[in-house]
């Protein structure tokens, strides 16, 4: 679940993916817009409807779904956390399946900014 209401997550829009305020703008086009070296001014002029604060959402986003389990796990009792823990590994695979899948893309030639 995001953790911020400038990320959104809705099944009609961009096939579920976690997209900007739902502007159809996946997550994970805008940090690879950044990756690829765009700056943010560059961004917003080639996307008006994006606002700086967008960007930090974005990367908090990222971060927050890459922090290691063990700095996220509840304290729960003792018979939960082992099914807790294989939930959280499950979540977390698909997590790294969908950046890796990023990655591939941008490996590929990137996207364009337009």
């Amino acid at each position: 679940m995001p953790s911020s209401s400038r990320i959104t997550i809705h099944s009609a829009i961009s096939e579920g993916q976690p997209t900007v305020r739902s502007l159809h703008l996946p997550v994970w086009q805008v940090l690879d817009w950044l990756a690829a070296g765009h700056s943010e001014a560059e961004l917003l002029a080639a996307h008006p409807e994006l606002e700086p604060e967008d960007f930090r959402a974005c990367l908090a986003f990222a971060a927050e779904r890459l922090k290691p389990l063990a700095r996220a796990q509840p304290a729960l009792p003792e018979h939960e956390s082992e099914a807790w823990l294989l939930s959280r590994q499950s979540q977390w695979l698909a997590e790294q399946e969908f950046l890796k899948q990023l990655w591939e893309r941008r490996a590929v030639g990137g996207l364009p900014i337009n």
